[in-house]
């Protein structure tokens, strides 16, 4: 005869709960369409943080679309100098992120 935990582990319904929280999520925001969205909150809360105050003051909008950052600066000599960095923007960004999901970084006026 079979124990009770046996046969408890033997049901069809059972699921495993090995995930953690953080995959959990991971898998509803894809299902659900929202991890880009959730990608383009990380990187407006990062440009706010890291960047520094001047910066942040001086930023339009930012705003992803096709895995490209899109950033509106008020400064010509700021757009000019972020410009130049862009390469250790978008490297920044994707470190951040855990991934290489930005492809490209376009400063607007």
């Amino acid at each position: 005869m079979k124990s009770l935990e046996e046969h408890h582990n033997s049901l069809p319904y059972r699921k495993s709960n090995d995930d953690n929280f953080g995959n959990v999520l991971d898998k509803m925001l894809q299902v659900y369409g929202l991890s880009d969205k959730m990608r383009e909150f990380q990187i407006r809360n990062y440009w706010e943080q890291q960047m520094g105050p001047m910066i942040a003051e001086h930023t339009q909008s930012v705003f992803v679309k096709r895995r490209k950052l899109f950033v509106r600066m008020r400064s010509a000599p700021l757009r000019q100098e972020l410009m130049y960095g862009k390469a250790k923007l978008l490297e920044l960004l994707n470190r951040h992120l855990g991934e290489e999901y930005l492809k490209d970084v376009v400063i607007l006026a």
